[in-house]
C-alpha cells in the first residue's frame, strides 16, 4: 500500500512545483533600444552604465546609452503581434511625419509663390512709378518750354511794341527835313554800337594774390659775348682764340604777383628769381718770347670758367585795361615798366704752357653784373570754359620789350710760375653800355578749386638778341710795358661793338591764387 502511494506522491510534488513555476517561466524581461529593436530575456545584473540580460543560451551586455526602455516581468508570448502593433505604429508615425513635412513643404511653396508675387507686384510698381515720373518731368518741361516760350514771344511783342512807340515818339519829334539831305550817320558814342565794341560791362572790384615755383633756364648774353670779344681779342695778341660749347644747369624759378582789378583797369606788380649754371673753357694758341731764350716759342693757354651762380631778378609794374569782354571771353593791352638784374659769379682756372711744358698756373674770380630797365607792351586773352563740370581759364599773351642799361664784368686771377712762385695780380674790367630788344610770350592755365581759390600752371619767357658798345676796358697785365698795354686797349676799345648777341629765358611754374573782393 504504502509502494503504491509513494510514486503518486512525487507526481503531485511535480505538479506543485509545475504551477510555482510556470508563470515565472512565461514572464521575463524586454529591453527597448533606441533603434527600435527589442531584446526579451531575464536581466540578471545591471548597474548605472549597462544591463547584462540573458536571451535564450545567450549572454549580452548593453550599453544604457542604447536603452530607451526597460520592461519588466513582460508577457512576450505574443511578440509577433506586438511587433506588428509597433510597425503598424512606426508606419502611422512615419504618415504622419510625411504628412506634415508635405504639408509644411506646401506651405513654404505658397509661402514663395506668395513672395515672388509680391515682389512681382512691387517691381511693376516701382517701374510704373519710373514710369509716371518720367511722365511728369515730360509734362513738366513740355509745360515749361511753353512757358518760355509764351514769355519770350510776350517780351517780343512787348519789345516791339516799345520800338514802335519809340519810331512813333521820334517821328512825331524830327522836324520836317528836305528828302535831298542825306540820312544822318549814328553816333559813335551810341550805346548800342559802343557796347558792340566793348563787349559787356565788366562790374568787379577785387585783389588778387599769386605766389609761384617751378623750374627755370636761362642763357644769358655773357656767353656769346666772351665768344665776340675772343674774336677782336685773337688779332690784337697774334693769337687763335676759340672756346667749347657752355654746358648749362637748370635751376628753379619763384616769385609773386599782386593785381588790383577795378571794373575794366588793371594795376600789376610783380617780382620773380631764376637761377641757373654754366661752364665752359677757352683755348688760345700763339706764340709768345721764351724769358730764357729770348727766342719766339710756342704757347698754349687753357682758361676753365665755371658760372656757379647765375641768375636773373625782374622787378615790374603794370598798366591795363579791358577792351573787350563777354561772358566767356576777355582782351586786354597791358603796359609794364621792368628792371632785369642778370648776375653771374664765375670760378675759374689757367694753365699757361711754352713748347709743351708748363709756364704758369693760376685762379681767377669773375663778378658779372648787368642792369636794364625799359617797356613791355603785350595783349592778354582771357578765355573761360567748362571741361568735366569744373571751371577753367587759359590766359594767352605776346608781346615785345625793349631794355636798355649797363654791365660790368670784373675778372681778377692770381697767376705763379712752373715753380710755384707767385708772379703777380692780373685784373681786366668792362663797362659796356648795353641795348637790349626781344619778344615775350606766357600761356597760364587757372584751375577753380574754390570760388576764390584758383591753382594755375604757366609756360612763360623771352628770347632777344642784345647789342654793346663802349666797353670802357680797364686792363692790367703783369709783365707787359705800359704803352703796349695802352695801345691794346685803345685798339680794342675802337674796334669794340657787339650785335646780335642772344640772350633769353624760359621758366614752367606751379602756383596759387587767391581773390580778396573789396
Amino acid at each position: 500500500m504504502k509502494r503504491n502511494l509513494q510514486p503518486k506522491r512525487n507526481l503531485f510534488i511535480a505538479f506543485l512545483w509545475m504551477l510555482i513555476f510556470l508563470p515565472v517561466t512565461l514572464l521575463a524581461d524586454t529591453v527597448l533600444l533606441r533603434d527600435g529593436s527589442r531584446i526579451n530575456g531575464r536581466i540578471i545584473q545591471q548597474n548605472q552604465a549597462s544591463v547584462i540580460i540573458v536571451s535564450g543560451n545567450r549572454r549580452q551586455v548593453i550599453s544604457k546609452t542604447r536603452i530607451a526602455r526597460i520592461l519588466y516581468n513582460n508577457n512576450y508570448g505574443n511578440d509577433e503581434d506586438d511587433k506588428q502593433k509597433e510597425e503598424e505604429e512606426r508606419r502611422k508615425r512615419l504618415e504622419e511625419q510625411r504628412k506634415r513635412e508635405e504639408a509644411e513643404r506646401q506651405r513654404r511653396a505658397e509661402e514663395q509663390k506668395r513672395l515672388e508675387e509680391q515682389r512681382r507686384k512691387e517691381e511693376e510698381r516701382r517701374q510704373q512709378e519710373i514710369l509716371n515720373q518720367i511722365e511728369e518731368e515730360k509734362t513738366r518741361e513740355q509745360e515749361q518750354k511753353e512757358q518760355e516760350q509764351k514769355e519770350q514771344e510776350q517780351k517780343e511783342q512787348e519789345q516791339r511794341e516799345q520800338e514802335q512807340r519809340e519810331q512813333e515818339q521820334r517821328e512825331n519829334q524830327q522836324p520836317e527835313t528836305d528828302p535831298s539831305e542825306s540820312t544822318k550817320e549814328p553816333d559813335f558814342f551810341d550805346s548800342d554800337l559802343l557796347r558792340t565794341l566793348i563787349g559787356e560791362e565788366v562790374n568787379r572790384h577785387e585783389v588778387r594774390f599769386r605766389l609761384e615755383g617751378g623750374a627755370a633756364r636761362i642763357r644769358p648774353l655773357f656767353v656769346p659775348f666772351v665768344d665776340e670779344f675772343n674774336a677782336i681779342r685773337g688779332p690784337v695778341s697774334n693769337k687763335s682764340i676759340t672756346s667749347s660749347p657752355a654746358s648749362y644747369v637748370d635751376g628753379a624759378s619763384y616769385g609773386g604777383e599782386i593785381e588790383y582789378l577795378y571794373d575794366r583797369f588793371l594795376v600789376r606788380v610783380s617780382s620773380r628769381r631764376l637761377e641757373s649754371a654754366y661752364s665752359r673753357a677757352n683755348y688760345e694758341l700763339g706764340t709768345t718770347t721764351d724769358v730764357l731764350t729770348g727766342l719766339p716759342t710756342d704757347s698754349f693757354v687753357l682758361d676753365l670758367d665755371y658760372a656757379r651762380d647765375l641768375s636773373r631778378v625782374e622787378h615790374s609794374f603794370g598798366l591795363g585795361i579791358t577792351a573787350y569782354s563777354n561772358d566767356f571771353l576777355e582782351v586786354r593791352p597791358v603796359v609794364e615798366y621792368l628792371a632785369q638784374i642778370t648776375e653771374s659769379n664765375n670760378d675759374g682756372s689757367a694753365f699757361g704752357f711754352q713748347t709743351s711744358a708748363l709756364s704758369y698756373f693760376g685762379t681767377q674770380t669773375t663778378k658779372n653784373r648787368m642792369w636794364l630797365r625799359g617797356v613791355r607792351g603785350s595783349l592778354e586773352v582771357l578765355y573761360s570754359f567748362q571741361l568735366f563740370g569744373q571751371s577753367f581759364e587759359w590766359k594767352l599773351s605776346g608781346g615785345a620789350i625793349q631794355l636798355q642799361g649797363s654791365a660790368v664784368s670784373d675778372n681778377r686771377g692770381n697767376f705763379f710760375d712752373s715753380g710755384g712762385s707767385y708772379t703777380g695780380q692780373r685784373t681786366f674790367r668792362l663797362d659796356p653800355k648795353v641795348f637790349y630788344e626781344a619778344t615775350t610770350y606766357n600761356s597760364t592755365l587757372y584751375y577753380s578749386f574754390m570760388p576764390d581759390l584758383r591753382f594755375y600752371m604757366g609756360l612763360a619767357g623771352q628770347n632777344g638778341m642784345a647789342t654793346v658798345s663802349e666797353p670802357n676796358i680797364a686792363q692790367n697785365f703783369s709783365g707787359l710795358d705800359p704803352l703796349s698795354a695802352y695801345l691794346q686797349i685803345q685798339s680794342m676799345n675802337d674796334s669794340f661793338k657787339f650785335g646780335g648777341l642772344r640772350d633769353h629765358h624760359i621758366r614752367l611754374s606751379f602756383g596759387a591764387e587767391y581773390r580778396l573782393g573789396l
